[in-house]
């Protein structure tokens, strides 16, 4: 990720009030107890709210020949932007529908290309890649535009996810749009979406706030504001924030909120932990 989100650097919270259950069955999630200094000196791993497996499957074969091919009542694809989502850790996290747009597009946005070439090349996908990221997003909506015009399948990928969701996307899409070409989105992993399915928190009503601005007084503000709301908040927190965050945020949330943190989720290391807000008040001291 650029700006808005550092590479591989990212970690979610979701906070809500104590009446609500505390945690996930135990019989499917392993809770890793560790400390807030062991979460929050990991400047190089993935951290959201996720379900923490003792084993994940490793990738036994490549599942390049499974990708689907158009049939006759299928079709092929129309032309159009794709808005397609892919892993967030686990390479088998993809589905087969989304093999098959990346397979048959004319040409993939990328918001990094090498980042993403390790993907196409584990399924054996050949089609091109053209960065699309923060930076030059502006500069690219006019070729994409005019290729989209001409009748092309154009795909856009994002470093993990899907596009959009605190990534590139959201501009090019609302062009299109406007535009009156079609935007087709692929479902796919979402760590907002799974991060609180696994937390134990209310998930009837959230708020996804997703990273917060750079400026301490924009971040008082806005945590003001979720302080304020009885549904489950969830934030984007680089690792190396993460004790400034727990800072902020427990002088505003109080001792009525239970914060719920993990991180790799789909991967190997996964970790979550739940209930730090007495740790978090100790270490404020």
């Amino acid at each position: 990720m650029l700006s808005r989100r550092l590479p591989s650097t990212a970690v979610s919270f979701s906070w809500r009030r104590s009446r609500l259950p505390n945690l996930v069955p135990t019989q499917t999630v392993q809770m890793v107890q560790t400390s807030l200094e062991s979460l929050s000196v990991c400047p190089n791993k993935v951290c959201m709210i996720a379900f923490c497996y003792s084993t994940i499957p490793h990738i036994t074969a490549d599942l390049t020949d499974s990708i689907p091919q158009p049939t006759s009542k299928q079709g092929p694809l129309q032309p159009g932007l794709y808005l397609v989502g892919t892993p967030i850790g686990n390479l088998e996290d993809i589905t087969l529908r989304a093999l098959r747009v990346l397979k048959s597009a004319h040409v993939i946005l990328s918001e990094d290309t090498r980042h993403s070439g390790k993907l196409l090349h584990h399924y054996n996908i050949k089609t091109p890649l053209l960065s699309y990221h923060k930076f030059n997003e502006t500069q690219r909506e006019q070729t994409v535009l005019k290729r989209l015009k001409e009748g092309e399948i154009v795909a856009l990928i994002s470093d993990a996810g899907m596009p959009g969701i605190s990534d590139p996307g959201t501009e090019l899409a609302k062009l299109c749009v406007h535009e009156n070409i079609p935007v087709i989105p692929i479902p796919g992993p979402s760590a907002f979406v799974a991060a609180p399915s696994a937390s134990g928190l209310s998930t009837d009503e959230f708020t996804f706030v997703g990273f917060l601005s750079k400026h301490a007084g924009s971040r008082r503000e806005r945590l003001m504001v979720s302080a304020n709301e009885a549904t489950t908040q969830i934030f984007y927190v680089p690792p190396h924030k993460l004790r400034q965050f727990l800072e902020e945020a427990s002088s505003l949330f109080g001792v009525t909120r239970q914060c719920v943190i993990a991180r790799e989720i789909t991967k190997v290391h996964e970790e979550t932990q739940t209930d730090l807000t007495p740790l978090v008040l100790e270490q404020c001291d």
